[in-house]
């Protein structure tokens, strides 16, 4: 699914060049600009809309997001912020009632908005970020399992276990010895 943003300000051929120049140095990678829109490549979506945002107000332009795209950005920021390795979960966490809590909508109008926007659902997102999460917390720090687990908001190691050998089909042994014999 390609990307897309529009962006308010963009009135001649001059604003897709200098637009184009901007994103390229930022080594963002474009399918095509044109007036008032900027469409990514495909195999990179792209994010992070405060820098794009500082990058483009300067020379006039900026970035109209819409309703779905903004809540799927809440919703990604959120996910991030919880499972960091910072958060205090409370006693029998939910997700879904954090986020219908945080963007005042119901969790059904959330998830169904998410889905049409990323093409899978909030709880595969947060699966797969969690699985980075881990393969980042083992690989670039010493900390126990029993930690990462407590940390990312398993409720044991071996729920953890279950599911990073779910989902990328090694153990978290195997995952270590990968990861040190290619270091």
């Amino acid at each position: 699914m390609q990307q897309s943003v529009f962006i308010k300000g963009m009135v001649c051929h001059r604003c897709i060049t200098t637009v184009t120049k901007e994103l390229q140095q930022l080594g963002i990678e474009l399918d095509e600009v044109l007036l008032g829109e900027v469409r990514f490549a495909v195999n990179a979506p792209f994010t992070d809309f405060d820098v794009l945002n500082k990058t483009l107000a300067p020379l006039g332009f900026s970035v109209i997001e819409n309703k779905r795209s903004k809540l799927v950005r809440q919703v990604k920021q959120i996910v991030a912020d919880v499972y960091s390795g910072d958060y205090d979960f409370p006693y029998q966490f939910r997700l879904s009632d954090l986020l219908a809590q945080k963007l005042e909508k119901e969790h059904d109008f959330i998830s169904q908005q998410f889905s049409a926007e990323e093409g899978i659902t909030i709880e595969k997102f947060v699966i797969d970020f969690r699985i980075e999460k881990i393969k980042e917390m083992l690989v670039y720090t010493t900390l126990s399992l029993a930690d990462i687990s407590f940390q990312l908001g398993f409720s044991s190691v071996a729920h953890l276990s279950r599911q990073f050998k779910q989902q990328t089909g090694l153990t978290l042994s195997h995952f270590k010895v990968l990861r040190q014999t290619h270091h």
